[in-house]
């Protein structure tokens, strides 16, 4: 009895949780939320591409959190268009879906489902018109070069990757020329004599040979960075011109000339010791290694961070070159006075030039970084560096230690001495071509503090708009700005990398097309649209730009502007440029 009563109860509990589940009652009352209206409405004929799907419901929504849950999808002539995330109104009814892309033209069936079981679809026409003109692509805003055909589709960028060979040529190149400076630096002041032997003068050609090869490398993905174009298309010199548009170029182009010019003196180092030829000699490859204080632009105190920066190469080149010549020529082995000299003198050198290192670096981490050493990639970096630079100047401080005690009266270098010194200055050479590899890979990172000023100049537009925040910079061109067919100019100047850079234009005017662009911009650079003035803006008085952008760190704050066009019939063509500054928009 006991066993039949059990399984009558689990029969009643199994019935009533299947009629719980089945009954059209039960779904009835779970599901009766429907829609009151909707923006686009339904069988409404929509001209404009809409920025969002906004459903109203009859119900409020319980738990604001299904919104969430709620699945919603927009079917334009057979194709799927993307959507954002769905939001919640303030008054728990309304739900707005953001659009991703412009609807395709024809029928489109919104379809949506809550978590509740309530679901249901409408039916509206699109005739929006997405334009097809072509876009011409520039690496340096205001300069275009490349036609990139389609605006309407995402943009594949296609242009190089040449980040991880650069940062190694960039790398060899400080190395080298670093060396070339730093050894002439040790043979004028403490080494006259290393002019005379056959292993200093064949490792100063060989440097300098080594020199040459990287830079010419460097000066070619370069150049191919900067204009977008393959490297084998930027061997030639031709297209190095493409450099001297900025200063790091114009810089890299003078250390290419310098660097070969340098032979002169490399294969016939006494020059550096003649009184005819030393002038000569020490401008020569002084010039050379400030080279690579103007690699940065921007910053504060611009004119001064120069002078800092130039100074801070010089020490830098002739501590670490000072230190390449000691491994690689003068402790190889035991030797006479003039090799205990050059070590007593390369201790006086290095560390006079560790202190201008020091302060200089200083400085320039205030010019660019400030106190931000851990909220940006290049703070984190330049942390890096500052630590190995500390071990550095332990090191020097060591060393200079044990010349000052060990090396006092002797008068010849034994090879004992010689192994160990040699153990020491090759580790602190080593921390040295590490810190440069560090520097080489900040020189692909944006300072918190980089300041780049939009260029003046140009083509003359009607209406120029210069819009920024505190990570975006853009300017907005559009000439004539009347309607009938325009050319649009779109500059960007900050972020330095950017994805899914889209131009959103929308018209107050109803009844007229809008237009969402997909700028096929992945770094700094120039979009024109209508390159002959064939970009086609119909609707009269104002329209709504807005800007907007993705880096890897996320989204960009947007920017936004307003652009009125005038009916050419009432208004001369012809007009002064504008320029207005958009507050961002959230």
């Amino acid at each position: 009895m006991g066993r039949f009563l059990k399984r009558t109860i689990l029969a009643i509990w199994v019935a009533a949780g299947l009629w719980a589940l089945f009954a059209p009652g039960a779904a009835s009352a779970a599901g009766d939320n429907m829609l009151s209206s909707s923006n686009p409405a339904p069988s409404e004929n929509v001209s404009v591409a809409p920025m969002q799907l906004q459903l109203v419901f009859t119900n409020t929504f319980v738990n604001p959190a299904d919104v969430n849950q709620m699945g919603i999808s927009l079917v334009c002539n057979g194709n799927i268009v993307n959507l954002g995330a769905a939001q919640l109104g303030g008054d728990l009814k309304t739900v707005s879906v953001p659009l991703t892309q412009v609807p395709s033209a024809g029928t489109c069936t919104v379809s949506w489902a809550l978590p509740d079981g309530s679901s249901g679809a409408f039916n509206f026409t699109s005739s929006i018109a997405v334009p097809t003109t072509s876009t011409t692509v520039t690496g340096t805003p205001g300069t275009p070069n490349t036609v990139v055909p389609g605006i309407a589709d995402p943009v594949v960028d296609k242009s190089p990757r040449v980040g991880g060979p650069l940062g190694l040529f960039r790398l060899l190149s400080y190395l080298f020329i670093a060396t070339l400076f730093g050894s002439f630096v040790l043979i004028l002041f403490a080494w006259p004599e290393g002019v005379e032997y056959a292993v200093c003068k064949k490792f100063l050609v060989i440097t300098w040979l080594l020199a040459i090869l990287v830079t010419v490398l460097l000066v070619v993905y370069t150049t191919a960075q900067y204009t977008g174009n393959g490297v084998t298309a930027s061997i030639s010199p031709n297209a190095w011109r493409e450099l001297l548009g900025n200063l790091p170029g114009q810089a890299l182009l003078a250390r290419l000339v310098l660097v070969c010019g340098v032979g002169w003196l490399v294969l016939d180092p006494q020059k550096i010791l003649n009184p005819p030829t030393q002038t000569a000699s020490i401008l020569i490859i002084s010039i050379l290694s400030a080279t690579f204080g103007l690699d940065r632009t921007g910053g504060r105190l611009a004119v001064l961070g120069y002078v800092v920066a130039i100074v801070h190469m010089l020490a830098v080149s002739a501590w670490l070159g000072g230190l390449v010549l000691l491994v690689r020529v003068v402790l190889i082995g035991p030797g006479e006075s003039d090799l205990v000299e050059a070590v007593r003198g390369f201790g006086r050198i290095s560390s006079r030039a560790i202190f201008l290192a020091i302060a200089t670096g200083i400085f320039s981490t205030y010019r660019f970084v400030g106190f931000s050493l851990l909220t940006s990639q290049h703070g984190r970096l330049l942390a890096i560096k500052v630590l190995i630079v500390g071990f550095m100047a332990y090191a020097t401080f060591a060393t200079r230690t044990f010349v000052a005690t060990r090396l006092q009266r002797v008068s010849s270098l034994s090879f004992r001495a010689a192994a160990r010194l040699r153990r020491a200055v090759a580790t602190e050479a080593t921390a040295g071509i590490v810190v440069l590899g560090i520097t080489a890979w900040m020189m692909a990172t944006t300072p918190v503090h980089f300041i780049e000023k939009a260029p003046e100049g140009g083509p003359v537009y009607a209406f120029s708009a210069d819009l920024k925040n505190d990570r975006f910079h853009v300017r907005f061109s559009v000439s004539p700005a009347t309607i009938g067919p325009n050319q649009v100019l779109i500059e960007l100047f900050e972020p330095r990398r950017i994805q899914n850079f889209t131009v959103r234009m929308t018209p107050t005017a109803p009844g007229y097309d809008g237009y969402l662009i997909n700028v096929p911009l992945t770094r700094l650079g120039a979009a024109i649209l209508g390159g002959t003035g064939e970009f086609s803006m119909k609707a009269p008085g104002n329209w709504t730009i807005e800007l907007n952008g993705t880096t890897t760190t996320g989204n960009l704050e947007p920017l936004a502007t307003t652009l009125t066009l005038s009916d050419p019939a009432a208004v001369p063509v012809v007009a002064p440029v504008t320029t207005t500054t958009a507050a961002p928009t959230g």
